[in-house]
């Protein structure tokens, strides 16, 4: 009993594992930054993009 309540005591206070936690939660952090970066940058020219296109395909004659 008294090997169970050390082993269970040692995981407690373990810190293995730690530094993983903290890596993944700093990549989830940029990659949510570089997500919304990308589509607030790129959002603008994708809408012009698809309004050239859906103007083109509307109206061929006024594409060029």
């Amino acid at each position: 009993m008294t090997k169970l309540y050390t082993w269970m005591k040692d995981l407690l206070r373990s810190e293995r594992g730690q530094d993983m936690v903290e890596y993944a939660l700093i990549t989830v952090i940029i990659s949510v930054a570089v997500v919304l970066a990308t589509i607030f940058i790129l959002e603008p020219a994708f809408t012009t993009w698809a309004t050239s296109v859906k103007t083109c395909i509307e109206l061929p004659s006024s594409c060029v």
